[in-house]
């Protein structure tokens, strides 16, 4: 793949965004490469949670102008069907049976807003700036934004921050609960591996039902997620995963798993 590199280190997923001399822009090309990343996640048991993340300094800022100017007399039929595309992804990146982990390291503007929007948990570095910065353009927030941020900071604080197109750094997206913690460059990486290496150790059928169930809750009201709960922990109730921790906590040992390690 031209636009990430992908390993599997301890049954984490990791994804790179490798252009950073171009900013990583969220082009066909990066959105090809994400999905096929995706495709194998969805298709290997073995990998239990993905981080997506880019080379330090980087994140991703957004289209490609000069992919975007190149088709501007392109028609509506066009750019409703490029957005579907992007949206598919996205569909498939919210609904993957896996915790994501985010880990910003520089510009989060527009597309790459939206993207870090899809993680379940986001760390950032103090280099970390985020944008909706689509009305420069004379755009409408895409790639799920308009869903996406009303859900993360309230219906107000997302008109403001889509109209005003300004930049907000790492600690006022941490207030905002936009991320969840800010660390320095140097150590960002690293305490996205220990959750996600702490996160390998959950039970993966009891983590996916709670990833699926938490996604619809702000949709769904109470006689549905309260059936939905039902459901769910008869699934998880089925498989073999509670045992060991039950009886691990019976025989006064530790369970399995304990959380992830809270930041130092």
């Amino acid at each position: 793949m031209d636009t990430l590199d992908f390993e599997v280190v301890n049954n984490v997923g990791w994804i790179r965004m490798n252009r950073a001399a171009k900013h990583n822009p969220f082009d066909a090309e990066l959105r090809a490469d994400l999905m096929t990343v995706l495709e194998r996640v969805r298709d290997d048991a073995d990998i239990r949670v993905l981080v997506l993340t880019s080379h330090p300094g980087s994140f991703c800022a957004g289209g490609n102008l000069h992919v975007l100017r190149d088709n501007l007399d392109s028609g509506p039929a066009y750019w409703q069907q490029r957005i579907k595309t992007g949206l598919r992804f996205i569909h498939d990146m919210l609904n993957l049976g896996r915790p994501v982990i985010a880990a910003v390291d520089g510009p989060a503007f527009g597309a790459g807003f939206a993207l870090s929007l899809t993680a379940d948990i986001v760390l950032a570095s103090p280099r970390a700036r985020f944008s909706m910065a689509y009305l420069r353009l004379g755009l409408v927030p895409d790639l799920g934004a308009l869903y996406l941020l009303p859900r993360a900071v309230g219906l107000q604080r997302a008109k403001e921050l889509m109209f005003s197109t300004r930049e907000l750094d790492a600690e006022e997206a941490h207030r905002l609960g936009l991320v969840m913690e800010v660390h320095e460059s140097e150590a960002l990486e690293q305490r996205a591996r220990e959750i996600a290496e702490s996160l390998v150790q959950a039970a993966p059928t009891a983590l996916a039902l709670t990833k699926a169930a938490l996604n619809v809750s702000l949709d769904s009201d109470e006689q549905t997620m309260f059936s939905l709960e039902a459901a769910s922990q008869a699934a998880a109730f089925s498989t073999k995963e509670p045992r060991a921790a039950i009886e691990a906590l019976l025989s006064k040992q530790p369970p399995p798993f304990r959380g992830f390690p809270r930041r130092s």
